[in-house]
């Protein structure tokens, strides 16, 4: 499952896509049914949780695609083939993403998005795609100093264990996937290109590892 940063701007992004691609479903129960997707029981719901955590360090909410297609059937419609929320989550053009994936050696794209990251004060995360295997690095260096104390809001070794245990679980079908990590910064090399997705570290107010 994918990862979404609960913004103004992505939630639009993703009603505007939900509704070119399901004319016949009617905006208030695409709102309640993309609620459900992202873990909240309505749209009203959804509305507040977004506006009170502001946009500088917005919440996350893993995309549920099973919760969408329920949610949607409850309201009485039943569509055979649904858009792949997944896909929106990871789409190039999501307003406010929370990782990047550039070609190897993309120097002029990696320097941007460092830009844009410390603009946002978001963490530094980004994928290196080569021929066959792909790289994941991320890094706080550009997130604001004042959220410094959330990595360690358990204790350090304890959040890396979750995240080593996470990455170990992530590349189990990458057998040649090596990893560095520290609650603030890491990496995991060659990984097959397919398993980089789940391999995006970022943060709020509960550190998540499995986008």
């Amino acid at each position: 499952m994918a990862l979404l940063a609960l913004t103004n701007d992505n939630l639009a992004f993703f009603k505007r896509s939900l509704r070119a691609d399901l004319p016949a479903v009617g905006s208030s129960h695409l709102s309640e049914a993309l609620a459900a997707a992202l873990g909240s029981r309505t749209g009203i719901t959804l509305a507040t949780r977004t506006r009170e955590n502001g946009a500088e360090m917005p919440p996350l909410a893993t995309v549920d695609q099973a919760a969408f297609a329920a949610r949607l059937a409850d309201l009485g419609h039943r569509v055979a083939t649904l858009p792949a929320l997944d896909a929106l989550a990871r789409s190039p053009n999501l307003p406010d993403r929370i990782w990047a994936v550039f070609k190897d050696g993309d120097r002029p794209a990696l320097d941007a998005w460092h830009g844009e990251c410390q603009r946002r004060g978001i963490p530094y995360v980004y994928v290196r795609t080569g021929r066959q295997h792909a790289r994941v690095d991320w890094d706080w260096i550009t997130v604001n100093p004042a959220f410094d104390g959330v990595a360690c809001d358990d204790d350090e070794s304890k959040l890396v264990d979750r995240l080593v245990g996470a990455i170990r679980a992530n590349a189990a079908s990458s057998p040649k996937a090596k990893f560095d990590v520290t609650a603030f910064s890491g990496h995991v090399e060659r990984l097959l290109l397919e398993n980089a997705h789940a391999h995006r570290p970022t943060r709020s107010s509960s550190f998540s590892t499995t986008p």
